[in-house]
């Protein structure tokens, strides 16, 4: 199964809400800026919704380029949210194995 989510906007995004019937177990998590011109800041995290985050991965993401990140990420999906910070407008997609 994969999660797929496209982003414009500079935001909060959740890829995977707690307390569904999705896995936390994650084997490969791919981020896209497709944009051609502007740049993102981008932080993946853990958030138990009631304030607490735990930084998983942050960077910048230059225009036109994948991140892939594949160290089979598992966490407790019925108390954590996935989230993704975005910075910017640009369009990105994320795709989660």
């Amino acid at each position: 199964m994969a999660i797929y989510k496209s982003m414009s906007s500079a935001q909060v995004h959740t890829l995977i809400t707690k307390g569904t019937n999705i896995s936390g177990k994650i084997n490969k998590i791919v981020l896209t800026n497709h944009d051609d011109t502007d740049s993102c800041a981008v932080s993946l995290y853990l958030d138990d919704g009631a304030g607490t985050r735990y930084v998983l991965y942050e960077t910048l993401m230059p225009a036109r380029t994948s991140l892939v990140l594949t160290d089979n990420i598992k966490f407790n999906s019925t108390d954590y949210n996935l989230q993704l910070a975005t910075g910017s407008d640009a369009e990105l997609t994320s795709i989660i194995t």
